[in-house]
């Protein structure tokens, strides 16, 4: 997903009058969409070529894995996702450029090796990060992470559409996770009663398996 402007707004990032604006727009001097309304949205695209910078190159990739704990890194899963991405990215004609991964759950917001990648994308050379599937770089708040790194000109690939087959355990480890913080945040973290839940709750999901 590519940032847009409105008319105003591309003016102001020029530091035109946003009647020149209109005017590009009316001589095709700029690339341009309407919505259902009518308006005008500019793509990012037209303000880097405008202002001289060149757009990521999106043959030029990162790749990112990432496994709940060490024995599935153990059991390899974590090579096999990196393995994978690999090769998508080379049969795509990509160049890799950086590889990250981490060790923890997808609720952890401080990962390392998600942090470094955030923290590469504003200068880095790639234009894309391949996942193989969404659940791998963040349980939730997926859509924030594309927002952010389309700032960037970073655009999230996933590789893999349906739901990672693999990953029940950790789905199971996580929502347990989310009942216990919950629970600690209603009852206290040391009470009975968030015991008491997180084992009903632990004992419905083995019931269920």
């Amino acid at each position: 997903m590519t940032k847009v402007y409105s008319v105003g707004e591309f003016a102001d990032e020029l530091g035109v009058h946003r009647e020149t604006v209109k005017k590009w727009c009316r001589e095709d001097q700029i690339q341009y969409s309407r919505t259902p309304g009518g308006h005008r949205r500019i793509p990012h695209t037209e303000l880097q070529r405008l202002v001289g910078k060149p757009s990521r190159r999106s043959d030029k990739v990162a790749i990112y894995g990432r496994v709940s704990g060490h024995a599935q890194k153990q059991d390899g899963d974590l090579d096999r996702q990196l393995e994978s991405l690999t090769e998508y990215a080379h049969n795509h004609g990509w160049s890799i450029e950086n590889k990250y991964s981490d060790v923890g759950s997808g609720l952890n917001e401080n990962r390392r090796g998600l942090n470094k990648l955030l923290d590469d994308a504003e200068n880095a050379d790639y234009g894309r990060v391949l996942v193989t599937y969404q659940d791998r770089l963040t349980r939730f708040g997926f859509s924030y992470l594309e927002r952010l790194l389309d700032q960037y000109d970073v655009e999230i690939t996933v590789i893999n559409e349906e739901t990672d087959k693999t990953a029940h355990e950790e789905l199971v480890d996580d929502l347990l996770q989310l009942v216990a913080s919950f629970a600690g945040k209603l009852y206290g973290m040391r009470s009975s009663k968030r015991k008491r839940i997180v084992e009903t709750v632990e004992a419905e999901v083995e019931i269920n398996e």
